[in-house]
């Protein structure tokens, strides 16, 4: 273990609030000041006990300069088993590969809101219990955006084209870094559909997953708020689910042009049911609160972020927000956005922008606070919230395996 987690002696203070009639056990956890981390507020007994990885981002105080970047596993606590820092490059696309070991992809973060190009992402393995990191591939072209799957033998992600900057779903060759299968969203977003958006981004693909049965991937497009289901062998689009997409879309029974706004992550929880982060950015319904352009780090413009399930009967071609929970205004997060199901059936949803003010109210700096993993149980009550502290934005969030079963880029652990 490194010699300054050594120091990271932690205190937690119990503060025991009663509010309704009913009390709140917050738990303070504080931690060295170069590892900002959550304040725990416990609802409820029934969260989920174990690891949690992801990396997350410190901005100073004006956003969006990033100051520095952590890679961390966190237990159910608030408390951090260990961390990797840099301040020049970002931690992305965390894979579990054993029950220590966590694949990432490392690159040079952001400076003024472009990427170097030029500098190839490192491919590299941490073990998080011997604190050891090793660099494989090294000189192999494995950029991609937003989404990074490791499948058998191969790399799934996402490239963008020239035109409108489209997307493509393509197969990497890690031995060379080759595309060996792709996938273009080209012929079916044939024009930009978000006015608020930029010329150069009318898709804006964020996330591939694969369907339950292993034949489909399912393509999430922030931009055009829809998602496609895409044949893996050959290539065939199936149907778009969304706005202007090949379902009628229902919500309480009534019939709406989108069931979501700008969403990230779209999971298959059973056949044809799938959960989403819905950020709730650039609402159709009320366009004229928005600013012209992209203000990613808006506090509140009429917004509210929920987590959603929308069931699909491709007999009837009806899609259906079947469960929701709305979180509070003050959890509006125009971008980032994360959901998943926790091994207790409990559902973790990030809420991940580096600023969340409570009110709405985007001039009033009191009582704001950064990213927020809150759980949720199926009843839609809030059992847990890790509230990060301002200036700290988290994208997507994993919970950690013991079960080898699931540990589907083992096979990385043998590549150098």
């Amino acid at each position: 273990m490194k010699p300054r987690l050594l120091l990271t002696i932690l205190l937690s203070v119990v503060l025991i609030i009663s509010i309704g009639g009913y009390s709140i056990y917050v738990s303070y956890i504080i931690k060295p000041s170069s590892v900002p981390g959550p304040v725990v507020f416990s609802y409820s007994e029934d969260y989920w006990r174990g690891l949690y990885a992801f990396g997350f981002a410190l901005s100073n105080s004006s956003i969006p300069e990033t100051v520095e970047q952590f890679l961390v596993v966190m237990n159910s606590d608030g408390n951090y088993v260990n961390y990797e820092n840099s301040s020049s490059h970002s931690y992305s696309y965390v894979n579990q590969l054993s029950e220590n070991d966590l694949y990432y992809y490392l690159r040079p973060q952001r400076r003024n809101g472009t990427q170097n190009s030029e500098v190839f992402p490192e491919a590299r393995i941490w073990n998080f219990q011997t604190s050891t990191t090793r660099t494989i591939l090294e000189g192999v072209n494995i950029q991609g955006h937003h989404e990074f799957l490791i499948e058998d033998g191969y790399f799934v992600t996402l490239r963008r084209i020239e035109k409108g900057g489209l997307d493509t779903v393509v197969h990497l060759d890690p031995k060379n870094g080759n595309e060996t299968w792709v996938w273009s969203s080209e012929p079916y977003f044939p024009e930009k559909v978000c006015e608020l958006c930029r010329d150069d981004d009318w898709t804006h693909g964020n996330d591939v997953t694969i369907s339950l049965d292993g034949q489909f991937y399912f393509v999430n497009f922030r931009n055009t708020d829809n998602f496609a289901k895409v044949d893996r062998k050959t290539g065939e689009l199936v149907w778009i689910a969304g706005r202007e997409g090949n379902f009628t879309l229902l919500e309480n029974g009534v019939e709406k042009e989108s069931l979501w706004y700008h969403s990230h992550v779209v999971k298959e929880i059973e056949p044809n049911v799938f959960i989403m982060f819905d950020n709730d950015f650039h609402n159709r319904t009320h366009l004229d609160s928005y600013p012209l352009g992209e203000d990613p780090y808006v506090t509140y413009y009429g917004g509210q972020s929920r987590l959603i399930e929308v069931t699909l009967d491709e007999s009837t071609m009806i899609g259906e927000v079947t469960w929701s929970y709305a979180a509070g205004l003050e959890y509006f997060s125009a971008i980032f956005g994360d959901i998943d199901i926790l091994p207790n059936g409990n559902i973790l949803g990030v809420f991940g922008t580096p600023v969340h003010k409570f009110g709405g109210d985007q001039d009033d700096s009191e009582g704001s606070f950064g990213a927020s993993l809150l759980e949720i149980n199926r009843d839609g009550d809030l059992v847990r919230e890790y509230r990060f502290p301002l200036g700290i934005s988290i994208y997507r969030v994993q919970e950690l395996s013991d079960k080898s079963v699931e540990y589907m880029g083992s096979w990385l652990l043998e590549v150098n």
